[in-house]
Protein backbone atom coordinates (compact mmCIF):
# COMPACT_ATOMS: atom_id res chain seq x y z
CA UNK A 1 0.00 0.00 0.00
CA UNK A 2 2.72 1.99 0.82
CA UNK A 3 4.51 2.02 -2.61
CA UNK A 4 1.05 2.50 -4.94
CA UNK A 5 0.61 5.60 -2.49
CA UNK A 6 3.89 7.34 -3.41
CA UNK A 7 3.72 6.93 -6.77
CA UNK A 8 3.42 9.95 -9.09
CA UNK A 9 -0.58 10.06 -9.04
CA UNK A 10 -0.77 10.37 -5.07
CA UNK A 11 0.05 14.04 -4.52
CA UNK A 12 -2.25 15.05 -7.56
CA UNK A 13 -5.03 13.08 -5.37
CA UNK A 14 -4.31 14.45 -2.56
CA UNK A 15 -4.13 17.82 -3.90
CA UNK A 16 -7.43 17.34 -5.41
CA UNK A 17 -8.67 16.00 -1.92
CA UNK A 18 -7.60 18.98 -0.11
CA UNK A 19 -9.35 21.40 -2.34
CA UNK A 20 -12.46 19.60 -2.28
CA UNK A 21 -12.52 19.65 1.66
CA UNK A 22 -11.36 23.34 1.81
CA UNK A 23 -14.52 24.16 -0.67
CA UNK A 24 -16.71 22.08 1.44
CA UNK A 25 -15.81 23.93 4.34
CA UNK A 26 -16.46 27.10 2.60
CA UNK A 27 -19.22 26.62 1.35
CA UNK A 28 -20.49 25.87 4.55
CA UNK A 29 -18.93 29.01 6.20
CA UNK A 30 -21.14 30.44 3.65
CA UNK A 31 -24.38 28.55 3.91
CA UNK A 32 -24.08 27.16 0.58
CA UNK A 33 -25.04 23.80 1.00
CA UNK A 34 -25.15 22.90 -2.27
CA UNK A 35 -21.74 23.28 -3.05
CA UNK A 36 -20.32 21.90 0.10
CA UNK A 37 -22.31 18.91 -0.74
CA UNK A 38 -20.97 18.57 -4.20
CA UNK A 39 -17.43 19.16 -2.90
CA UNK A 40 -17.84 16.55 0.40
CA UNK A 41 -19.01 14.01 -2.21
CA UNK A 42 -16.13 15.22 -4.55
CA UNK A 43 -13.65 14.33 -1.96
CA UNK A 44 -14.99 11.03 -1.03
CA UNK A 45 -14.95 10.15 -4.83
CA UNK A 46 -10.93 11.44 -4.71
CA UNK A 47 -10.11 8.97 -1.34
CA UNK A 48 -12.12 5.98 -2.93
CA UNK A 49 -10.29 6.81 -6.02
CA UNK A 50 -6.82 7.00 -4.42
CA UNK A 51 -7.59 4.11 -2.26
CA UNK A 52 -8.02 2.29 -5.51
CA UNK A 53 -4.76 3.45 -7.21
CA UNK A 54 -2.98 2.56 -4.62
CA UNK A 55 -4.12 -1.09 -4.39
CA UNK A 56 -4.17 -1.50 -8.42
CA UNK A 57 -4.24 -4.60 -9.75
CA UNK A 58 -5.22 -5.93 -6.32
CA UNK A 59 -8.38 -6.46 -4.54
CA UNK A 60 -6.76 -8.04 -1.64
CA UNK A 61 -3.70 -8.15 -1.60
CA UNK A 62 -1.86 -10.52 -1.80
CA UNK A 63 -4.16 -13.28 -3.43
CA UNK A 64 -7.05 -11.48 -5.58
CA UNK A 65 -6.47 -9.52 -8.33
CA UNK A 66 -8.93 -7.82 -11.22
CA UNK A 67 -7.75 -10.86 -13.72
CA UNK A 68 -8.56 -13.31 -11.29
CA UNK A 69 -11.67 -12.47 -9.85
CA UNK A 70 -13.18 -11.86 -13.02
CA UNK A 71 -16.16 -13.91 -14.34
CA UNK A 72 -16.28 -16.14 -17.22
CA UNK A 73 -17.17 -14.07 -20.48
CA UNK A 74 -20.19 -15.78 -20.74
CA UNK A 75 -21.97 -15.56 -17.16
CA UNK A 76 -20.94 -11.38 -18.00
CA UNK A 77 -22.87 -11.56 -21.52
CA UNK A 78 -25.36 -13.37 -19.19
CA UNK A 79 -25.59 -10.68 -16.33
CA UNK A 80 -25.55 -7.79 -19.11
CA UNK A 81 -28.80 -9.39 -20.83
CA UNK A 82 -30.08 -10.04 -17.52
CA UNK A 83 -29.62 -5.85 -16.26
CA UNK A 84 -31.21 -4.90 -19.44
CA UNK A 85 -33.95 -6.67 -19.24
CA UNK A 86 -34.40 -5.47 -15.38
CA UNK A 87 -33.92 -1.75 -16.48
CA UNK A 88 -36.50 -2.08 -19.47
CA UNK A 89 -39.10 -2.82 -16.37
CA UNK A 90 -37.60 -0.43 -13.34
CA UNK A 91 -36.72 2.61 -15.15
CA UNK A 92 -40.70 3.27 -16.30
CA UNK A 93 -41.63 2.03 -13.06
CA UNK A 94 -39.53 4.80 -11.21
CA UNK A 95 -40.27 7.53 -13.86
CA UNK A 96 -43.87 6.72 -13.19
CA UNK A 97 -43.36 6.21 -9.31
CA UNK A 98 -41.76 9.59 -9.38
CA UNK A 99 -44.48 11.38 -11.36
CA UNK A 100 -47.12 9.89 -8.72
CA UNK A 101 -45.21 11.42 -5.78
CA UNK A 102 -44.37 15.20 -7.85
CA UNK A 103 -47.95 15.10 -8.79
CA UNK A 104 -49.41 14.62 -4.94
CA UNK A 105 -46.64 17.17 -3.79
CA UNK A 106 -48.12 20.11 -6.38
CA UNK A 107 -51.23 19.25 -5.26
CA UNK A 108 -50.84 19.90 -1.38
CA UNK A 109 -49.18 23.05 -2.17
CA UNK A 110 -51.87 24.26 -4.55
CA UNK A 111 -54.45 23.33 -1.16
CA UNK A 112 -52.20 25.03 0.87
CA UNK A 113 -52.23 28.47 -0.91
CA UNK A 114 -56.30 27.87 -1.48
CA UNK A 115 -56.41 27.51 2.42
Amino acid sequence: MYHGLTNWWAPVMLAWTGVSAIVATVGLWFRKFYLARSAAIAQVAFILLGWGFAQYPHLVTPDVTLQNAAARESTLKLLLLALGAGAVVLLPSLFYLFQIFKRQEQQNSVNARIS
